[in-house]
């Protein structure tokens, strides 16, 4: 079955992304030399941990465009160029790009909606 795109929805190299609004920005719970950003779709809420920058801000003039996306070994930030996806970024570059205002957009693939467990059932009694 193949899935339309709705209007919101941008695909770039064949795969589909929704725009992320920055919701906050906090210190990472799990390891204290990162930041937690918490993005906002219209698929869901979606957080990545982020290495605390070299560099604490980025020229907002050089705001591009970032595709937070399935890499090879987990999520990973790549510049949008022409249309598609372009090189990818370490984390800590990626960072001050997307706090200084870069468009961002997260792929469909990694915000997930929260699965509903059902309890397995037992032996009848």
């Amino acid at each position: 079955m193949t899935r339309v795109a709705t209007p919101t929805e941008s695909t770039l190299s064949g795969r589909s992304f929704l725009p992320a609004t920055l919701d906050i920005a906090l210190r990472c719970p799990a390891r204290s030399d990162y930041i937690e950003l918490r993005f906002t779709t219209s698929a869901g809420p979606w957080q990545w941990c982020f290495p605390k920058p070299q560099h604490r801000y980025a020229d907002p003039s050089t705001a591009t465009s970032i595709a937070l996306a399935c890499g090879r070994y987990g999520a990973q930030a790549r510049l949008i160029r022409a249309g598609g996806l372009g090189p990818a970024l370490p984390s800590s570059a990626a960072l001050p790009l997307i706090l200084a205002g870069a468009r961002i957009l997260v792929e469909r693939q990694l915000i997930s909606p929260i699965l509903s467990v059902t309890p397995a059932k037992g032996p009848a009694s």
